[in-house]
């Protein structure tokens, strides 16, 4: 197993998919994980390396206040058929601690290298394609949000 060839990989596939209007995703990886974010990295995509389950988990993960948390979760459930029209059959759901998620697991057939990193980071970027704009059209006003991430709806027209 190559993690580190493999997270390499993931990272470069994820920053050539995502499109350049959303402006700089941030990212950190550390042994078998690795987190993208562009604002709030406690509102951040995920992948996760599985090797003795021989899968792979990417994901939207929501991992801020329980609050916020569950605000979002309602805001992207409200949101399932236009996410299952983007993504495919991923997992919207409570998660550990308050948490929440957007997901799924990808089966992992052959040892992680390059190329499922690749893979993996195509599918990365394909859910921050379908879900930031939803995340940004969502994010309660409260919620921090550290730089600035581009554009975001304008609230004051919902009021």
């Amino acid at each position: 197993m190559e993690p580190r060839t493999y997270l390499r990989a993931v990272d470069a596939a994820v920053r050539e998919g995502v499109p350049d209007a959303l402006g700089e995703i941030r990212h950190r990886g550390r042994g078998s994980l690795a987190k993208w974010w562009y604002g709030n990295p406690a509102i951040h995509y995920e992948s996760t390396l599985r090797p003795r389950q021989r899968s792979i988990e990417v994901g939207l993960h929501f991992e801020a206040d329980e609050l916020t948390n569950a605000r979002l979760l309602a805001a992207f459930r409200a949101q399932a058929k236009r996410i299952a029209r983007g993504l495919g059959d991923v997992r919207i759901e409570e998660w550990d601690r308050g948490w929440a998620r957007v997901w799924e697991t990808i089966a992992l057939t052959e040892p992680a290298g390059a190329r499922n990193g690749t893979a993996v980071g195509r599918r990365i970027a394909a859910y921050v394609s379908v879900l930031e704009p939803i995340l940004r059209d969502e994010l309660p006003d409260d919620v921090p949000w550290s730089f600035d991430p581009g554009p975001r709806r304008i609230r004051a027209a919902r009021r």
